[in-house]
């Protein structure tokens, strides 16, 4: 019988979601630590706020030290965001003046401005960014590299310049290492399950990242349009994305600020525009709200990693059975883990979508009597499970999903 499989993406957290408490380093300590952002580390506002008081310590101790302040500056905005404050903050203001009198047109002065101003409603950041662009040190880190990385995407229109330096930043990540393989793994089996040519819908930072690398420093997946669906509600980005794929701009002619739930109706009707007039396959990754029962997940289908749109019913349990067959490839998450590759734990929830969006997959082989691939699948997936940082409750909590009582 062919059925839509229930949406269990509820508690598969998006990367921009996680807020787990961590405990209060200890003050006393005096040595500031790198901050290196909420997809690496899980720690709780106050830890930043604490970073913040250390780092302005040290980078007061050399003035021009650009380090200091971009690290004192994060911690600053790092401890905003996780007080539901951004923009031009109290805190962050009181960080970017210090650096405008001490490291003013500096590379790390012009992008932690673009980051405040992007944030700010009304604002147009992008001249700090260009700023920052002619600006761009031999040794830029992950987290600025990233953060240009978005800007380019954000912008829309492209020049060649901007194509080659959005390609060169996509493959310092790569060849500096500087996104765990697990995660490069996981992009690469999503994409490996959709049909040439998709759409692919993404929320959260490592998966728009992590298949943005393989694209940029693979070559792999270059038929695949990868779209933060954040980015949707930027129009230049949004026109630019509709010109791309040879369609007119979206426009609608209703009445959005009626509708109680604008946003969420708002985001359909683009999405659904962008699906319909490009005559594209499309995908998306699985995040929380996609639980709700909205008229957008009432057309998503889990087809084994991620969700396919469609506007009617279709076996798509078949599909997943043949991805977990032919396509993924799933073997690393048995293999002993050859390199010390850290473990990102604020992203390492992403290894629990194989639980969470699989698990109906062994179930249906159980059901179907086919206990080879049964057993199979779920070692690949209890492997993926136990190989996190989450206690031995929680670990068992997810591999209950496979249906069996855990010791």
């Amino acid at each position: 019988m062919k059925k839509k499989i229930v949406i269990i993406a509820a508690v598969v957290l998006s990367l921009g979601c996680i807020g787990t408490l961590q405990a209060f380093t200890n003050i006393a300590e005096k040595q500031p630590q790198d901050i290196r952002g909420i997809i690496v580390d899980d720690y709780d506002a106050a830890w930043y706020e604490q970073q913040q008081t250390l780092w302005h310590k040290k980078a007061l101790t050399n003035l021009t030290d650009e380090h200091a302040w971009e690290q004192c500056f994060s911690a600053a905005r790092y401890a905003d965001m996780l007080n539901g404050q951004y923009g031009m903050t109290d805190r962050k203001k009181a960080v970017l003046d210090e650096m405008a009198k001490h490291i003013p047109n500096s590379f790390t002065y012009c992008l932690s401005m673009y980051q405040t101003e992007r944030d700010m409603q009304g604002v147009d950041a992008s001249p700090w960014a260009e700023k920052a662009l002619q600006h761009i040190p031999a040794d830029i880190d992950r987290q600025n590299t990233t953060m240009l990385i978005a800007y380019l995407v954000m912008k829309g229109e492209l020049t060649e310049a901007d194509k080659s330096t959005l390609h060169s930043l996509a493959l310092s990540l790569y060849e500096n290492n500087a996104f765990p393989s697990y995660l490069l793994r996981y992009a690469d089996n999503c994409l490996l399950g959709m049909e040439q040519n998709a759409l692919y819908f993404e929320n959260g930072d490592v998966s728009f990242y992590a298949p943005l690398i393989l694209q940029e420093a693979l070559n792999i997946h270059t038929d695949k349009i990868i779209i933060p669906v954040s980015f949707l509600f930027l129009e230049t980005y949004r026109n630019a994305l509709c010109r791309s794929l040879g369609i007119k701009p979206f426009e609608s002619t209703k009445d959005y600020s009626a509708i109680d739930n604008w946003g969420d109706v708002y985001f359909q009707d683009i999405v659904e525009y962008i699906i319909r007039e490009s005559h594209r396959p499309a995908y998306f990754s699985p995040y929380e709200s996609l639980a709700k029962d909205n008229g957008l997940s009432n057309k998503l289908y889990n087809e084994g990693l991620v969700f396919r749109y469609s506007t009617h019913s279709y076996d798509n349990m078949a599909v997943a059975k043949r991805n977990v067959e032919e396509k993924y490839r799933m073997e690393y998450l048995m293999e002993p883990q050859y390199a010390n590759e850290e473990q990102w734990k604020g992203s390492e929830r992403l290894q629990l979508n194989y639980i969470v969006m699989l698990s109906p997959v062994v179930k249906n082989y159980k059901k179907s009597g086919d206990t080879l691939n049964a057993y199979k699948l779920a070692r690949y997936l209890s492997s993926a499970v136990m190989r996190t940082s989450l206690s031995k409750e929680e670990k068992l909590e997810y591999i209950s999903l496979l249906g069996e009582k855990q010791k």
